[in-house]
């Protein structure tokens, strides 16, 4: 009898969990596959393909745009993931020291996260225009030239700092909810130590938060090299070639050519590939840290 009530107990919980693992596959196992199998032939969606083996690999680094957009894509994740967490860091130390107002504050953080990619990348449209834009009109304020925002130097620098507007809240409430749940008897028994601020912050807080920042690197992480939609909306993959990231390149290649599926597969492997393993040391790092405990 009881392991009849078991076994229809663990039943019910499959039931269940049938929905999601079929949607799982649907939506995720099935496309990867589907993209492995594209990168291996040539052509189209609709014209046709056939087998070529690894010849999209073997000839990758001789299109134009792949080994560009894949050095972008580092750049851009260079500059915004180590901005975002570590201005996400000091924002939600800052709030988890708010008594009043503390909701409003939080939500005024938070508030960029909420907002699709596509409208932020139309708001920082406006913000970097050359003639009206909020930037040039600060710069005006202290006699200072107006920039082409979005021009070649600077276009990669705008899109990174756009990715940190709208991920920054994110992080900080994320680091807020760590930072509040840490023992307070750590803190009390260093003040009665002697231990100043930074002393706190080194030896008390980061230690005791580095699970906490090593998954916050590798999500981050896998969020900005794909860099999509912002790019899209705000430079195009421009001026000529500067903003252009892995998964534009992939997009390019299988929605605005006939032939080149097998390529933006390829790109799209690529891509996963150093996902994969960058992942695989930042998670290597904190199994480190867990021998060291």
């Amino acid at each position: 009898m009881a392991l009849a009530g078991r076994l229809r107990a663990e039943g019910i919980g499959w039931a269940f969990m049938i929905p999601m693992f079929f949607f799982f596959v649907l939506f995720m196992i099935i496309p990867v596959i589907l993209v492995f199998w594209w990168s291996l032939r040539q052509g189209g969606l609709v014209t046709g393909s056939h087998f070529i083996g690894f010849h999209n690999f073997a000839t990758l680094t001789g299109q134009p745009a792949a080994p560009t957009a894949l050095g972008n894509t580092f750049k851009f994740a260079l500059m915004s993931i180590p901005t975002t967490l570590v201005l996400a860091f000091f924002v939600g130390s800052l709030l988890s020291r708010v008594n009043r107002g503390g909701a409003v504050y939080r939500f005024l953080i938070y508030f960029p996260a909420l907002v699709p990619g596509v409208i932020a990348a139309l708001i920082w449209v406006f913000l970097s225009n050359v003639d009206f834009g909020l930037f040039n009109n600060v710069l005006g304020i202290f006699g200072i030239a107006p920039k082409v925002w979005l021009g070649q130097n600077l276009a990669l620098p705008v899109l990174a700092g756009t990715d940190v507007w709208i991920n920054t809240g994110f992080w900080a409430i994320f680091f807020l909810s760590a930072i509040i749940g840490l023992p307070p008897e750590l803190y009390e028994a260093a003040e009665v130590d002697g231990a100043n601020a930074r002393q706190r912050l080194l030896r008390i807080t980061l230690p005791q938060l580095r699970r906490m920042v090593l998954f916050a690197v590798v999500v981050a992480t896998i969020w900005g090299m794909q860099c999509f939609d912002t790019s899209f909306v705000l430079t195009s993959g421009g001026p000529g070639t500067s903003t252009l990231t892995a998964v534009y390149v992939v997009y390019n290649y299988i929605f605005g050519s006939t032939d080149k599926v097998g390529y933006g597969a390829a790109v799209s492997v690529v891509l996963l590939l150093v996902i994969f393993v960058l992942t695989a040391i930042q998670l290597r790092a904190l199994r480190g840290r867990r021998g060291g405990d």
